[in-house]
């Protein structure tokens, strides 16, 4: 499953704005992407027997600089005392805006795969804010068959068994 989200933008840097992707995309990383890595999610409104439906965000560490904040993937809704995520293997993020020359589009592409560092965020289903910042500290999917993290007062996602939805 490959997740894609673009965000218009003018005007921006052309290829100034590639070298760093480039170079990022060239390094190896010691975790392999892999699909089927789940996150155990504890709802952590859960305190009088009643729980508050929770949007859980994942923000990828390579974020653009854009007008619009961070992007982040939609993982999924808690609407219970937990629930099993799964994570999807990759996505893709596009910043478009116009060349320097103001008559092309320009086009710079980032992705993220789970061999990359990823932080969480929780949200109230029923709300319009959504976060400018993620609320735990990164961790890379792939270096884990599960990971378990309590939302939305959780600071860090930890190794854990694979969960099942």
């Amino acid at each position: 499953m490959l997740f894609s989200v673009s965000l218009r933008l003018s005007p921006t840097r052309g290829a100034k704005a590639l070298l760093p992707l480039l170079g990022a995309l060239a390094c190896s990383s010691p975790a392999a992407p892999g699909a089927d890595i789940t996150l155990l999610v504890v709802n952590g409104t859960c305190r009088t027997g009643r729980c508050e439906p929770l949007v859980i965000l994942g923000f990828p560490s390579n974020q653009p600089h854009t007008p619009g904040g961070f992007w982040s993937l939609d993982l999924g809704v808690v609407t219970d005392s937990s629930a099993c995520l799964t994570l999807p293997p990759s996505a893709v993020f596009r910043v478009i805006g116009i060349s320097d020359d103001g008559l092309t589009a320009d086009t710079t592409t980032y992705t993220w795969t789970t061999a990359d560092p990823l932080s969480l965020a929780a949200e109230p289903a029923f709300s319009s804010f959504f976060p400018t910042a993620p609320t735990t500290s990164a961790f890379v999917p792939a270096r884990a068959a599960g990971w378990s993290v309590t939302l939305p007062d959780g600071s860090r996602a930890n190794p854990a068994r694979s969960c099942t939805s």
